[in-house]
């Protein structure tokens, strides 16, 4: 059993970046990545549910804040990989999960991941 990841970031490094700490994690598998948060939302919102969506906040022609507006309904978990202060992006959307600062190092990455399985009661076996 594998828990679906989807990626929107404006800079490919950092889907690069997340998308190796998700192929190094052996319970996730990325299913979409998008530089695009307008092609994000037409395709998630026509797809199937998500377990993890990792989104950037600064990005052009969307914020990731406003975006997880759009697409709650449709990711288990929400998780901001962002370089802005986790403070100010309480201010912006204070019922978020997660966030992971960036640069996202994989030890702070497995580390929010592994907890939010935890407290989810979510196993993390394939």
């Amino acid at each position: 059993m594998y828990y679906t990841c989807a990626i929107v970031d404006d800079e490919q490094h950092a889907i690069d970046a997340l998308t190796d700490y998700i192929n190094d994690t052996r319970f996730l598998r990325v299913t979409n990545n998008f530089n695009n948060p307008i092609d994000a939302l037409e395709s998630i919102s026509a797809g199937d549910k998500v377990d993890f969506l990792f989104l950037d906040i600064d990005m052009d022609g969307m914020q990731g804040t406003e975006l997880a507006v759009h697409l709650r309904s449709k990711a288990r978990f929400i998780i901001y990989a962002s370089s802005n202060l986790e403070h100010d992006v309480k201010k912006t959307n204070s019922d978020f999960e997660c966030y992971l600062g960036k640069p996202i190092s994989m030890k702070r990455f497995s580390g929010t991941i592994e907890t939010l399985m935890r407290l989810n009661n979510l196993p993390m076996k394939n």
